[in-house]
Parts: C-alpha cells; sequence; structure tokens
C-alpha cells in the first residue's frame, strides 16, 4: 500500500463499539461477528484494511456505523491496490490543489458507488438471493445502476464493472445495518455521455460511425435540465413528505436527461446481412426505408434512411433490462390468482411500448419469459418487436431462439446488456432493429395500450412512477407546472396533478395519474401509424367528489362529457357483472346485481356498453385488493364496477404521427386516468377480453 495516498487524517467518528458474541465464519479469512455494524466488521478485517481506510479518509465511516439497510459490495486490499494504482495521477492532481474537501469528494463518490441505501429506497439489504441477472431495482449511493449476472461455468454471482466483471468473492456477510459482500475489483461507473460511450466501445464501431455520420450525437448530450424542485413541505393533496422504507411522498428531485439506446455490434451486423462496413449499413437503410430509391442525401435529415435507422434505436428514457417491462399487477404474476392459466391463453401478452427519437414510429416490447411468477420484473426476458404471443404453445421458446415463424426475435445480448454510463444505457441486440413496413403490419396493427408513463419520460427517468420493486405500502408523487414536455397543465391552490405508484386497486401497471379541481389537461399521445382507429380512455367512477369532464382529440370535442360521479351499474351505462366470474368468486360481493346465467361469460353485456360508448377494464391485471378481502381470487380488472374505458370516437388518420388529447374539467372534481387505447377499426368484431 502506498502511504503517499493518505495524507487526510482518518476521521475519529467511530461509534460505540458493539461486544462481541458467538462468530461465525464465513469464508476464506474473513469472520464475523453477532452484534456488529458495517463499518465495524470491515475494520477488523485484515484483507479488508484499506477500504476501511478509504471510508475514514472520505468521511463514510460513522455512515456504515448507523443504522440501516445497507448492501455494501467491499474491495479487498487486492482490488484495492489495482485501484489506488490506476488512479495514481488522479490523487496526486487533487492533493497537489491542497484542497482536502476536493480529495474528500472523489473518495466520498468511489464509496458510494459501492453502497445501496435500502432504508431510503424501500427494500432490503441485498443477499444473493435477491439478485437479478440485471440491474437492481434501485440506484446505489452514486446516483448509478449496478447490474449483477451469473458467471458461466463457475456459477458465482458478479457485478458488470463497466467492459469487465468483478467476482463476488464472499457474498452474504449479514450484519446489523446490512450486507456486506466482498468484491475482487473496484466498482467504478463510466462519466461518459451516451453517444461518446458508445462510440468508445470497439465491437459497435459500424454503428458508431452512422451514429456521428447522422448528427444523433448531438442529441444526447444532455445531463441534467435547470430544475428546482418545490419548496413546500406537503403534496398538493396535503400529505407531508416523507421517504422511508414503507412510504414515499415526494416531489422529483431531480430532472435528468437519460438516455437508452439499443445496438448492434459489428458482428451482429456481419452475422445476420452482411454489412462489413458504414457503406453496407447505409445501402441496407435504404432497402428498409427508402426501397423505391427515393431517399434524402442530407444524412442529418430525418428523412434520410441511415438517420431514421440509428434514430429508431434511440429513446430518452434509461431502463434497465429487466425493467424493460414492468410486471406489476399483470394476471400472469398474481401466483394466487385460479384463473391465471385460463387468461394467459394464446393472445395474452406482458408489454409495454417506447418512443423512439425518431419522429413517429413506436417500439413494442413483451416479456418472453412464462416460467417465472415475477411481481418484480427480476427475471423479465425482453423481446423486441415480436407479434405473437409467448403463452402461444407454438411460440413458446421465444426467449431461447433467433427466429421465429420467419421473423426475428430481437432480444438483448446477455454481456451486452446494462452498458450504463454518465446519462444514458447501452443494450446490445442479437438481431437487426427495424421499423419496416412488415414490422409495422404485423406487430403494430393490433390494439396499441399505453399507459400515460409512455408519454412521461422526465418522470420514468426521475423516480416519479413506481415499478413494484420496493417494498413501499405507499408511493404518491406529483410534479410541478412544465416538469413534462408533453404535458400541458396549470395548477393553483385547487388544482393540482398527482400520481399514485403503489395501491391495492386495478390499474395498468399498477398505478394512475389524477388530476383535481377545474383542470384543462393537454397531453401529447402516440405516435399512432395511419389508419382507422376506435380510440378509448380509461378512467375511474369516484361517486360523490368526481369531476364531470370533456375529452377533445385534437381539438374536436369526443361526444358528451363523462360524469365520473355516475355509478357503473347506471341504466346509461349498463355495466354488469360477469355470472360465471361471480360463480367461481366464492363471494357475494357482486351477486344480484343484474348478471344472468344465459350471458356467463359477458359477452352481450359487452355489446350493451359498447352500444352506449363504454366498455369494461381488460382481464390481463388486477390489483391485490378483492384477493385481500376475499372477494375472489378469480376476478380481474374486468370484474371491478368502478374501472372503465370511455369510448372516445373513430378516428380515420391518413398520416404517422402524435396527437393531443385534452380532458377539460366541466364541473370540479377528481378524474383517474390511468391508460389510452387505439384500436384498428377492422379487428373489432375479434377483439379478446385482453
Amino acid at each position: 500500500m502506498r502511504t503517499s495516498f493518505y495524507t487526510i487524517l482518518y476521521c475519529l467518528l467511530i461509534a460505540s463499539l458493539v461486544g462481541c458474541k458467538d462468530s461465525d465464519d464465513v469464508g476464506e479469512n474473513y469472520r464475523t461477528f453477532e452484534g456488529e455494524m458495517i463499518a465495524t466488521y470491515i475494520d477488523g478485517q485484515e484483507n479488508l484494511s484499506m477500504f476501511a481506510d478509504l471510508l475514514k479518509q472520505a468521511d463514510c465511516y460513522a455512515l456504515l456505523q448507523s443504522y440501516g439497510k445497507y448492501t455494501c459490495f467491499v474491495p479487498d486490499n487486492d482490488a484495492m491496490k489495482e485501484w489506488y494504482a490506476k488512479n495514481e495521477n488522479t490523487l496526486d492532481s487533487l492533493k497537489r490543489l491542497d484542497d482536502p474537501e476536493q480529495l474528500r469528494k472523489f473518495l466520498r463518490e468511489a464509496v458510494f458507488y459501492h453502497l445501496i441505501d435500502g432504508e431510503r429506497n424501500g427494500v432490503n439489504a441485498f443477499k444473493t438471493e435477491d439478485f437479478a441477472d440485471g440491474s437492481f431495482p434501485v440506484q446505489n449511493m452514486a446516483g448509478r445502476y449496478l447490474s449483477t449476472t451469473v458467471q458461466k461455468g463457475t456459477g458465482a454471482w458478479c457485478l458488470k464493472n463497466i467492459d469487465r466483471y468483478s467476482m463476488i468473492k464472499v457474498p452474504n456477510i449479514e450484519l446489523i445495518n446490512g450486507v456486506v459482500h466482498v468484491v475482487g475489483t473496484m466498482l467504478e461507473g463510466n462519466n461518459d455521455l451516451l453517444p461518446d460511450f458508445i462510440v468508445g466501445r470497439g465491437r459497435y464501431s459500424i454503428f458508431s460511425e452512422a451514429l456521428l455520420a447522422t448528427g444523433w450525437r448531438d442529441s444526447m448530450l444532455t445531463i441534467e435540465e435547470p430544475y428546482a424542485p418545490p419548496t413546500a413541505t406537503t403534496l398538493p393533496n396535503g400529505d407531508g413528505l416523507t421517504q422511508s422504507s414503507t412510504s414515499f411522498y415526494a416531489y422529483p428531485e431531480t430532472k435528468k436527461t437519460l438516455f437508452m439506446a439499443f445496438a448492434e455490434s459489428d458482428s451482429i451486423m456481419l452475422l445476420r446481412e452482411g454489412i462489413r462496413n458504414l457503406d453496407d449499413l447505409r445501402a441496407y437503410a435504404k432497402k428498409i426505408y427508402a426501397p423505391d430509391g427515393n431517399d434524402v442525401e442530407d444524412e442529418t435529415s430525418p428523412d434520410n434512411s441511415l438517420h431514421k435507422f440509428i434514430g429508431y434505436h434511440l429513446y430518452d428514457v434509461q431502463r434497465a433490462k429487466n425493467k424493460l417491462i414492468v410486471n406489476k399487477d399483470w394476471i400472469s404474476n398474481w401466483e394466487w390468482h385460479t384463473w391465471r392459466d385460463q387468461i394467459c391463453d394464446d393472445t395474452y401478452k406482458v408489454y409495454m411500448y417506447y418512443v423512439p427519437l425518431q419522429k413517429n414510429m413506436l417500439l413494442y416490447v413483451q416479456n418472453a419469459n412464462t416460467k417465472d411468477i415475477d411481481y418484480s420484473s427480476r427475471t423479465s426476458i425482453p423481446v423486441l418487436n415480436f407479434p405473437y404471443s409467448p403463452y402461444n404453445p407454438k411460440y413458446a421458446d421465444m426467449a431461447n431462439v433467433d427466429e421465429l415463424d420467419n421473423m426475428p426475435v430481437i432480444r438483448l445480448v446477455a454481456d451486452e446488456a446494462d452498458q450504463y454510463c454518465e446519462n444514458g444505457v447501452l443494450h446490445g441486440i442479437n438481431n437487426m432493429l427495424v421499423f419496416s413496413d412488415e414490422v409495422r403490419s404485423k406487430v403494430f396493427h393490433q390494439r396499441i395500450r399505453m399507459d400515460l408513463r409512455t408519454f412521461l419520460p422526465e418522470g420514468v427517468n426521475n423516480g416519479f412512477f413506481y415499478d413494484g420493486d420496493r417494498g413501499y405500502n405507499h408511493f404518491i408523487t406529483s410534479a410541478p407546472d412544465h416538469y413534462f414536455k408533453n404535458l400541458d397543465f396549470e395548477s393553483d391552490n385547487n388544482t393540482y396533478m398527482m400520481h399514485s405508484g403503489k395501491t391495492p386497486h386495478d390499474y395498468f401497471l399498477g398505478g394512475y395519474c389524477w388530476f383535481v379541481g377545474n383542470f384543462n389537461i393537454g397531453l401529447k399521445v402516440g405516435p399512432v401509424l395511419k389508419g382507422s382507429y376506435e380510440v378509448r380512455l380509461s378512467y375511474s367512477v369516484i361517486e360523490g367528489s368526481g369531476a364531470v369532464v370533456q375529452i377533445y382529440m385534437d381539438g374536436m370535442p369526443c361526444g358528451v362529457p363523462i360524469d365520473t360521479r355516475v355509478s357503473a351499474y347506471n341504466g346509461d351505462t349498463g355495466w354488469i357483472q360477469d355470472w360465471r366470474a361471480i360463480q367461481e368468486s366464492g363471494s357475494t360481493r357482486f351477486a344480484n346485481m343484474g348478471e344472468s346465467e344465459e350471458d356467463p361469460y359477458g359477452f352481450e353485456n359487452d355489446k350493451n356498453l359498447r352500444n352506449h360508448g363504454y366498455m369494461k377494464a381488460p382481464n390481463c391485471y388486477v390489483g391485490s385488493n378483492y384477493h385481500n378481502l376475499g372477494y375472489g381470487d378469480n376476478l380481474s380488472a374486468r370484474n371491478v364496477d368502478h374501472q372503465m374505458r370511455r369510448i372516445l370516437g373513430i378516428f380515420n388518420w391518413t398520416e404517422d404521427g402524435t396527437h393531443e388529447l385534452r380532458i377539460v374539467a366541466m364541473r370540479s372534481g377528481a378524474f383517474n386516468v390511468d391508460y389510452i387505447e387505439f384500436m384498428p377499426t377492422d379487428l373489432i368484431d375479434e377483439e379478446d377480453q385482453h
């Protein structure tokens, strides 16, 4: 160990040590004593002494001597020596500044990269049994996501460390305030911006050349927008701000601008399409996006074929491999659901949509893992732009193959997923990702249901939405006016917007937005491909305090106003429970409300509702409320009498593009909105209940 690096006095912040009791051998020379804090434990291990010194120099020793739920990845002395040698010039430069605080800040960031604060993020400390093949659900204390995977051959867990892996040498050392895992490499983040990070990865050289040639690099150079969090101590509805292991009531603390890129490596381009250089990629892009040869020469133009190809790979949200799909509240992920196998039929899918930087395109992602019941999304296997369901036996092997039914199965390459940098994440993929005519017709000529988060990337990037992967009992957020670029909304003392992300009730992806007061909301939705669509909007019946709202699409009113105070059973709506659902629920909660044995599955009631301009909620998701109350383990959102879809009308759009949805309160009150649907009119007659 080079003593020249240790020029700052050790901080004397160690609390009184808890007396040692019986010891437990956890492997190699590491020994834990019942009743130890993390800092005390590290300080007592000879082979971890250099990290213990680092904790003291960085003023972090007291942090790990306090109560909490920390996950701490501790590099051993060999790893620390390697890191000090690598950073010798940086540390020497900082010492020459004669500014101890600057040096301390650098060392603190190094420490924070190894720590996850579970208490603050609503999670317990992570043991290896909690690890996912992908990213942790929460960020480390440096504000970055760490990713884990199982090393092939050995079965040992490793952490992804930029371009290499750090093996966990000694896992699961359980202590009073968390869990320690001893690792063989100092963990570090990459501080490049995403486009430069991609260019620096040699395996993506052709993609990188195209990224620069098309000018897309310049669109991804921001890190954070100017933003001052509200100074209020309560949310607009009066709830006090709090962040604990069980409750999260907050405004966004940041307005980070984050990005995501999918990229084909040089080897994948060669394997799939024989592409060896940038000119080959140009020719391929023209074949997809300008098959008639009528291409724009300027490659920085959004109408150029190469520009379209690269732009379709880029997104203004950062999502980990195991977070591209939010599994929360899908029927397939409730183990207790007695109709699970019945509902998860050949057409059932777990999916989400993403909007790329290239205008008027859309990405469809579904979870190909049908075997693991996984509420937290830990085991998701995302597949891009495949039109068929993995619950259909014909496509059951979707998670493992590169092609099915003459269509590419686009998956993330395991060793190339979750490559994080300063302002985004890079995912390597196994097939060519294009928005071709075939993709348009096969993938996007279907019912398109988009959760509101699809249009609010700032919320996705800054913790406004809840993914169901933490232990919160309550998750309520709000955001100031103009926080979201796609949302036009002005608040006042009585008019506001909020989001509930942790609710036992029945909402798509487990959460919803609600607006209160005399609101006038404008939301840019889509894009939607040209064609004829029936458009529907979700809403909740709120008897007593609900608003009366008028809906507009592109400035045109959509029928008569919705009075959300009116019961779904009202004759003008006509909601009736499915007879068979009541019979098999074991509960009388919904009995004797007009149901008929002659319409056991509610098909006739569906027709009656449509005649009045309404639909029941889908049957593909459900909250835990009715299960908890004993009302039945076979029910879905379809059986919930206060969750509705309003049919806004038939729209014939002659061009691909986005549209403005406007919701105006005609009578002050509350309005809950969850998702919007675009249903091709030629598919309505054969639509399922999902």
